[in-house]
């Protein structure tokens, strides 16, 4: 038999868990000026450089000094390969001109630096993609509220679509606090926190829904303790094969993937905890409030 928790009772610390969340991030993410747009977003240019040896993220940052680069070295120390990125400098102009400028810098003032790919994103292009990124999250919000709307009860959606704000909102702001660099893969990494979010929120709903038809005297707090209880142990396994897989990915996918890992790691904490704690706690204050049932 199922061992029933009261995970309601900390409902109300949950609540100033998530405000302090809010405070404390959107905090550092004003401090740092907000989002660290990526190149996708402003335009720029990425180049990947293989130098000799003696050259490294502080060299190649101290002979760029004039575009403020971030250097990242890739693949093992003897290869001595670096990923180098710019944001635009050139105003309205292409960034083809800041790729020629960079590359001769680089030629003049280090030694035997070898090209190895280039990457030119114009503002155009990056202010398109920009408005690409929004428009694809707010389709795929409405798209997801009428699915929920629509397989469940409006109470439902309501419940999901709090948390999974939640989740995309507050994973924004500890990417604005940490420096996380928000270019397209941390879009798709959001994109997968979307629907891990409203994945592990539907078991729980399902659940309740279930024992709601059951017709039993116990009352919204008692269901909803009952349905959280009944399928944590599947939300706990789901999150921490999750875990180990993204960890791995973290650990051994290489600076390239860092950043998305870094994103996805914290939104499996976040879906995992919205889920108990922001999402059946806002279907209890719809009921409460609507439906009037205690």
């Amino acid at each position: 038999m199922t061992r029933i928790i009261n995970f309601l009772q900390f409902r109300w610390i949950a609540v100033a868990l998530s405000l302090i969340m809010v405070v404390v991030f959107g905090a550092g993410t004003i401090i740092k000026d907000g989002l660290n747009m990526g190149v996708d977003f402003v335009g720029g240019v990425k180049i990947i450089g293989k130098f000799e040896q003696g050259v490294d993220e502080k060299k190649i940052r101290e002979v760029l000094e004039e575009f403020n680069p971030t250097v990242q070295q890739i693949g093992a120390d003897v290869k001595n390969e670096y990923i180098i990125s710019t944001k635009l400098t050139s105003g309205k102009e292409t960034s083809e001109k800041d790729s020629e400028k960079i590359k001769s810098i680089l030629a003049a003032r280090l030694q035997n630096v070898e090209i190895l790919s280039e990457e030119n994103v114009g503002p155009a292009i990056g202010d398109f993609l920009r408005k690409s990124a929004i428009k694809l999250f707010v389709v795929a919000l409405t798209l997801m509220a009428l699915y929920l709307a629509f397989r469940f009860e409006f109470k439902y959606s309501i419940g999901a679509m709090g948390a999974l704000v939640h989740d995309i909102g507050i994973t924004m702001l500890f990417c604005g606090m940490t420096g996380i660099e928000f270019n397209i893969p941390v879009v798709a990494a959001l994109l997968t926190i979307f629907g891990y979010s409203v994945n592990d929120t539907i078991v729980v709903f399902d659940r309740i829904r279930e024992n709601v038809q059951m017709k039993t005297k116990q009352s919204s707090i008692d269901i909803i303790n009952t349905s959280i209880s009944q399928s944590i142990s599947r939300t706990m396994l789901t999150s921490l094969t999750t875990l180990f897989a993204v960890l791995a990915l973290y650990l051994l996918g290489g600076e390239g993937l860092n950043d998305f890992a870094q994103v996805l790691l914290f939104g499996i904490f976040i879906g995992t905890y919205s889920s108990m704690y922001v999402a059946s706690p806002l279907l209890l204050v719809w009921e409460k409030a609507v439906a009037g049932r205690s």
